[in-house]
């Protein structure tokens, strides 16, 4: 039997598509499973046990390319796969569809419901379906099953570049994310670092992208000499790693956030303009989210936007350093 998965990014996305994953694993153990995803996300499949091959795609492969892909996967299996799962359900993976397998699962985004929430403000994501469940209940029909065990991220030979302090605490702070509107004010993470140090003597390690450094830069030399800036030195695998090292990780709404929760890291999330009924917060891990809940222009988006539409991005400045800090100190107990 041979089933094919896409999904083509992005990084929290992946790692949040694992729960399916593993769920395939249990319900078909002798199938082979092939994944489609993009070059730079294939290293979240790498080390995945239930993986068996992994077809890696340029960024901006284009439609001869795509076309191209999917006639060498059909002539390279004799025919079409058993199973195919679309968990991106986008303009290139319905190119890659027709075709490709006998039966098909396919995640279903629930645009108009969050067009709703953000436009009009009318709730339809209650109760609240995490995305790991909506990417589980794709593939339903072929009997898979949630096994509460939560997200998986296997590292391979990934080595951590920090190591636990005895007696000592290390927190990760992750202030990057994509949009802007989805990042907690630099000069709050200031503030919480210095707090985190001062009340429990903690280690502060500064985690994100390359393009993530000099944000985590101005944010170490404000917190003090004894924090670490991993920001732009590790790659997925080895932040995952690192991660191990820590008691809690503090980040916003981004993909460090499922990385942490994928690691069983206590992770505490800062939500500003997206809300936790997008499917987002931290999954299978203990948690908390920070927000601003009775905010009346939230959700102003579903992905983040680049600046605030009201001018006052009173979604992020309302959330305190001290808010912060006592959920940090609550996870941190109940580790």
């Amino acid at each position: 039997m041979k089933i094919l998965v896409i999904r083509f990014s992005s990084a929290g996305d992946i790692v949040l598509a694992s729960l399916t994953l593993r769920a395939l694993h249990r319900r078909y153990p002798e199938a082979e499973v092939h994944v489609i995803t993009k070059e730079e996300f294939a290293p979240l499949f790498r080390y995945s046990p239930y993986v068996a091959r992994l077809v890696a795609i340029p960024r901006g492969t284009g439609l001869p390319a795509l076309l191209r892909l999917r006639r060498n996967l059909l002539e390279e299996n004799n025919g079409p796969y058993d199973i195919a799962l679309d968990l991106h359900n986008s303009l290139r993976s319905r190119i890659i569809r027709p075709g490709i397998a006998r039966a098909y699962g396919i995640f279903h985004k629930p645009s108009l419901a969050k067009w709703m929430l953000v436009h009009l403000k009318r709730n339809r994501r209650r109760p609240i379906v995490p995305i790991p469940e909506r990417y589980l209940a794709a593939a339903e029909r072929f009997g898979l099953v949630n096994d509460g065990l939560g997200l998986d991220l296997f590292t391979g030979p990934a080595s951590s570049p920090i190591a636990p302090i005895p007696n000592r605490p290390t927190i990760a702070l992750a202030p990057g994310a994509r949009h802007a509107t989805k990042r907690w004010p630099a000069e709050r993470y200031v503030e919480l670092g210095r707090m985190l140090a001062a009340r429990f003597g903690a280690r502060i390690v500064l985690m994100g992208a390359p393009n993530e450094r000099d944000l985590c830069n101005v944010i170490a030399r404000g917190i003090g000499d004894d924090t670490m800036n991993l920001a732009g030195a590790t790659n997925f695998l080895e932040s995952a790693v690192a991660l191990d090292a820590c008691d809690v990780v503090v980040t916003n709404d981004s993909a460090l956030a499922h990385i942490g929760a994928a690691r069983k890291r206590p992770v505490v999330a800062i939500f500003g303009s997206t809300v936790q009924e997008f499917g987002f917060a931290p999954y299978g891990t203990i948690s908390r989210v920070v927000e601003v809940a009775d905010l009346r222009c939230r959700p102003c988006t579903a992905i983040g936007r680049e600046e605030c539409p009201q001018g006052h991005f009173n979604c992020m400045r309302n959330i305190t350093a001290l808010q912060v800090a006592e959920a940090v100190e609550e996870l941190a107990r109940k580790v």
